[in-house]
């Protein structure tokens, strides 16, 4: 019940803030405990706050168990996010899309989003081989 609720008011509040609010969150994703974004391993909704372009970590409040898998179920318009498993986005990338689980084996510990909108995004993208949806 509590996963539907926060759920319906992060997409309701997500569509009503744009990338100039200081609120602004461009992606929400489940976070799970454990491999496959299993119902019994989800820990909570989380957003990804900012307009993008650097890497943020993923536990902003040293709080957060690891997270093991990753299931976005909002990202905005045309923004690209990709997880990492160090604190500096320097490891393997592992690009995510909406409904569908990612896991890497290790925790995921940063994001880093890329958005038109984002600061720079106009410089080479840190994924290769990357091009706008």
């Amino acid at each position: 019940m509590y996963r539907v609720l926060a759920l319906i008011s992060s997409t309701l509040a997500a569509s009503m803030l744009s990338p100039a609010d200081p609120d602004f969150y461009n992606t929400v994703a489940d976070i799970y405990a454990a491999p496959d974004c299993g119902a019994d391993s989800f820990v909570w909704a989380d957003p990804i706050f900012g307009r993008g372009g650097a890497c943020q970590p993923l536990d902003r409040h040293g709080n957060t168990p690891d997270i093991l898998s990753y299931k976005p179920t909002t990202i905005y318009p045309e923004c690209v996010v990709t997880l990492y498993t160090d604190p500096e986005c320097n490891s393997e990338p592992y690009l995510v899309e909406v409904d569908r689980c990612a896991q890497a084996g290790v925790p995921f510990v940063s994001a880093f989003v890329l958005c038109p909108f984002s600061d720079g995004y106009l410089r080479e993208s840190r994924v290769s081989g990357f091009e706008w949806p």
